[in-house]
């Protein structure tokens, strides 16, 4: 399962998340009655500058297996603290043109649809250093 952590500080590295994510797994109970652990597949990382306030926000998509433990993880590391800041923790969908709800409302006049395609992606990727 991909699991979105939104909100984290932009200093943070990949190792930092793992140790952040790592004793929300081991609290799973496939780890304490089977010693099977779930497993951090992948971590990626994303930096995006708020071009109005000119702030940099930080997000990491991870990859936990399997998806009951990642599942776990999201429920002990919602709004926890982590350096100071307040993350949020949820699943991460991908969304394709099939299943992207926002092309389905046909009930919406035009001018509506028009404005929500503009407050689309008000961020930039900036690359990361780490």
């Amino acid at each position: 399962m991909l699991v979105f952590f939104k909100n984290i500080p932009p200093t943070t590295q990949k190792s930092d998340l793992v140790e952040v994510i790592k004793p929300a797994i081991k609290c799973s109970p496939f780890y304490r009655f089977f010693h099977l652990p779930g497993t951090i597949v992948d971590i990626t990382l994303l930096n995006l500058l708020d071009k109005e306030k000119n702030m940099l926000n930080a997000h990491g998509v991870v990859t936990i297996m399997p998806d009951d433990v990642a599942s776990l993880v999201i429920k002990q590391l919602d709004r926890k603290a982590v350096n100071g800041r307040r993350i949020t923790v949820r699943e991460y969908h991908i969304r394709s043109e099939q299943n992207d709800p926002r092309k389905a409302s046909h009930d919406a006049p035009q001018d509506i649809i028009d404005q929500r395609v503009g407050d689309r992606r008000q961020y930039e990727l900036v690359p990361c250093e780490r």
